[in-house]
């Protein structure tokens, strides 16, 4: 699924995107994810599917940025089913503002998704 999610977002948005965070000097706008929580739903017969999720974390220089780089991965992955990815769903987005104009603006999605391994 991790290889899948970032191949899916880094071949459709027009900006950088990894797993793990970003140093001081990169590029903005920027996406980030980092795996929050998941587990496997088994079943009598298999070991099912997993329910991962996923924080997306858009960063830009501008909050314009940043809103405009989630508007993307939304576009993207909302109601996405593909490969090993059977349904994500977007269930929460936050915005984290700062008052230092140095600092990075950040839109964070959080997407529920249910894979195959």
């Amino acid at each position: 699924m991790e290889e899948h999610l970032f191949s899916l977002l880094d071949g459709a948005l027009s900006c950088p995107v990894k797993w793990g965070y970003f140093s001081d000097g990169e590029t903005m706008p920027r996406v980030t994810m980092v795996r929050t929580g998941g587990k496997r739903k088994y079943t009598l017969t298999t070991k099912g599917l997993l329910r991962g999720v996923v924080q997306i974390d858009c960063w830009g220089a501008t909050y314009a940025q940043a809103i405009g780089a989630s508007r993307d991965v939304c576009a993207v992955l909302e109601k996405y089913s593909g490969g090993p990815i059977v349904s994500a769903h977007l269930t929460a987005t936050r915005d984290r503002f700062s008052k230092d104009a140095n600092a990075a603006q950040r839109v964070s999605l959080t997407f529920a998704l249910t894979y195959r391994d």
